[in-house]
C-alpha cells in the first residue's frame, strides 16, 4: 500500500499571511520600532565638589554615598562609575545603584578614602555611559591626617615587685585625640625595659577596636622584673598599620626582694669537750634588701646535725622588714672527738632560704684520777676507815664539767663517799678537785668496788679494795664500833684549807696553796699506805 503524499499549501494562503503581518507593523507607533532616544540633559552630583571626610593615613574609611541626579530630555544609561587621576589610589569605589536615569531621577555611587600620605588628595569621579554620550567627570578630594592617640596617665610607676616572682598590672586609657577614626594596631616597649613590660590581652579592650575622635579603650599593662634593679621604658602605641608612633607613655618599676644573710657565715664554735654541755653562740640574721622576708621554719640540717642544737630563735613566723634583724641561739655539744659541721637553715617565701654553715671541733676528755686504785687494807667489821682522798684533775686544754660521783661494783655498799669537791664544778685546764672515800665493811672478807666520777669527759674510775676482819678485843686499842681503829687516820681538814682546795680547783694545778706541815705529812703517810 502506498504512503500518502503531503499536499502543498495553496499559494494564495501564504500571500495572505505575509500581507497580514505587514499591515500589523504599519499599525504600531514609530517609537515602538526605534531604540530609545539618548538623553542630552545634565548629570550632576548633589554636592559639588565632592569632599570626603578627613581620614587617618593608611586607614580605609567606610564607603560614603555620593548622590547623582539627571535633569533633561530623554534618559541616560550608566555603565560604570570609576575614580581616575594621578591620586586615584588615595580613593576607592565600592560600586553604585545607577542604571538608566530619566528626567528628575537620582542614583547613588559609593566611594571612600584610603590615604597613604598626609595632606589633601584630588581625583575625578568618572561616569561612563552605555551609549555615545561622553563621560562625565566630577572633582573629588580627601585629606589624610596622622593618627593621634593619647595614653593616660602619660607616666606610670609600678613601684616594687619581687624579681622573677611577682607580676603587677595596671590598666591605662588610650583615647583618640585626632581628627579622624583610627584602627588600634599594636603596642611596642622601647629599651631598656622592653623585656619586663607587656600588654595583657585578657584585660584590654583596645585590640581590634576602631576609635572615633574622643573615644577611648582600655590597655592592661604588666610588669615583671627579672633583676633587682630599676626599669623604665617608653610604651609606643601604633594605629592603622602606620610606622609612625600614634601615642606614647612612660612606664617604670623596680625589681625588689629581701636579702637575708647571717652577719657571720660560717659560724665557728671553736673547741668543746666531747660529751660536755657545749658552747652556745648567738647567730644574727639581717635583711639588707628592699622588701620583707618571712620564714616559717628553722632547723639544723645536714652533716653532723646531731652535734648542734637550735635552742631558741626569733626569726620564724613574722616578717623581717628591710633593715631589721633577728637572732638564733645554737649549742655545739660534740658526742665524740673530731671535726663537726652542719647547717642552720631557715625556709620561707625567699628564694632558696638561708643556709648558715656551722663548724666546731670536739676534743676528748682529759680527766685523770690519782691514785688509780687504793687498798684500804684490813678493817674491823662495823668500823670506819680513815678517808682517803682521790685527786681528780684536768690535764686537757678545755674546761671539764663534772656532774656527780658514785660508788659502783660488787661491794658498792662497803664503801662510802665522805667528801666531794667535784660534783657540779667546772675544772679549768690544769685544775684539780678531790673526792674522799671511806671503807666501812659489814662482814669479814675481801671487798672490792669502783669510784666513778661523771662529767663531760669519759667516766673517771678508781679501783677500791679492803678486807673486813673480825672485831678486835678491848685492850688492843680498838675504838668503839663505828669509829676508826688503830693506825694512821686522816686528819680533819680545816675549813680554811677546804676553801684553799676549792681555789686550787678553780685556778689549776700550778696554783700555790699553803697548808700546815702536819696536814702535809699526814697526806704523805696516807699515800704510803
Amino acid at each position: 500500500m502506498d504512503k500518502p503524499t503531503a499536499q502543498p499549501r495553496p499559494f494564495g494562503t501564504t500571500v495572505l499571511f505575509l500581507l497580514a503581518l505587514a499591515l500589523a507593523a504599519l499599525a504600531l507607533p514609530a517609537s515602538a520600532l526605534a531604540a530609545p532616544e539618548e538623553g542630552n540633559g545634565t548629570l550632576s552630583p548633589a554636592v559639588s565638589p565632592i569632599v570626603l571626610p578627613t581620614t587617618t593615613v593608611n586607614y580605609q574609611s567606610p564607603p560614603q554615598s555620593v548622590l547623582l541626579g539627571y535633569e533633561g530630555e530623554g534618559e541616560v544609561s550608566i555603565n560604570k562609575i570609576t575614580i581616575e587621576g594621578e591620586e586615584a589610589g588615595e580613593f576607592f569605589s565600592n560600586g553604585s545603584n545607577c542604571g538608566n536615569l530619566g528626567d528628575g531621577q537620582q542614583c547613588e555611587a559609593y566611594v571612600g578614602s584610603k590615604p597613604g600620605n598626609l595632606g589633601e588628595h584630588h581625583a575625578w569621579l568618572t561616569v561612563v555611559y552605555n551609549g555615545l554620550r561622553p563621560e562625565d567627570k566630577f572633582a573629588i578630594s580627601n585629606r589624610g591626617v596622622a593618627p593621634q592617640l593619647t595614653v593616660e596617665p602619660a607616666s606610670y610607676d609600678f613601684g616594687l615587685a619581687r624579681a622573677n616572682r611577682e607580676t603587677l598590672f595596671e590598666t591605662l586609657q588610650v583615647t583618640n585625640t585626632g581628627e579622624a577614626e583610627v584602627g588600634f594596631n599594636y603596642v611596642n616597649f622601647q629599651a631598656p625595659g622592653e623585656n619586663v613590660f607587656w600588654t595583657d590581652n585578657g584585660g584590654s579592650t583596645c585590640w581590634g577596636s576602631n576609635l572615633q575622635p574622643g573615644q577611648s579603650c582600655a590597655l592592661r599593662v604588666a610588669f615583671n622584673p627579672h633583676q633587682r634593679i630599676a626599669y623604665s621604658a617608653e610604651m609606643q602605641v601604633f594605629a592603622n598599620n602606620t610606622p609612625a608612633v600614634a601615642g606614647t607613655a612612660t612606664v617604670s618599676g623596680e625589681g625588689g626582694g629581701a636579702t637575708v644573710a647571717a652577719t657571720e657565715n660560717p659560724v665557728d664554735f671553736g673547741v668543746a669537750g666531747a660529751g660536755s654541755t657545749g658552747t652556745v653562740r648567738t647567730i644574727t640574721l639581717e635583711n639588707t634588701g628592699n622588701m620583707s622576708e618571712g620564714f616559717f621554719i628553722g632547723v639544723i640540717a645536714g652533716g653532723d646535725s646531731g652535734s648542734f642544737e637550735l635552742i631558741g630563735e626569733h626569726c620564724t613566723m613574722h616578717e623581717l622588714q628591710p633593715g631589721q634583724s633577728c637572732t638564733a641561739q645554737v649549742r655545739f655539744h660534740p658526742a665524740a672527738p673530731g671535726s663537726f659541721s652542719a647547717h642552720l637553715a631557715f625556709f620561707g617565701d625567699g628564694e632558696g632560704g638561708v643556709l648558715i654553715q656551722l663548724e666546731g671541733e670536739g676534743v676528748g676528755g682529759a680527766a685523770g684520777v690519782a691514785p688509780g686504785s687504793f687498798d684500804f687494807g684490813p678493817q674491823a667489821v662495823r668500823t670506819r676507815s680513815f678517808s682517803h682522798a682521790f685527786a681528780i684533775s684536768n690535764a686537757g686544754s678545755t674546761p671539764l664539767d663534772f656532774d656527780h660521783v658514785s660508788i659502783g661494783g660488787t661491794d658498792l655498799d662497803q664503801f662510802v663517799v665522805s667528801g666531794d669537791e667535784c660534783s657540779g664544778e667546772t675544772l679549768a685546764p690544769g685544775g684539780e678537785c678531790q673526792v674522799r672515800v671511806r671503807f666501812n665493811p659489814d662482814s669479814v672478807g675481801v671487798k672490792q668496788a669502783v669510784l666513778k666520777v661523771y662529767g663531760s669527759a669519759p667516766v673517771v674510775v678508781a679501783a677500791l679494795s679492803g678486807t673486813g676482819t673480825e672485831p678486835l678485843t678491848a685492850g688492843l686499842g680498838t675504838g668503839p664500833v663505828g669509829q676508826p681503829g688503830p693506825g694512821p687516820s686522816a686528819a680533819p681538814v680545816p675549813a680554811a684549807k677546804q676553801s684553799k682546795r676549792a681555789k686550787h680547783r678553780r685556778f689549776g694545778r700550778n696554783a700555790t696553796i699553803a697548808a700546815p706541815a702536819g696536814a702535809a705529812s699526814q697526806r704523805a703517810g696516807h699515800a704510803r699506805r
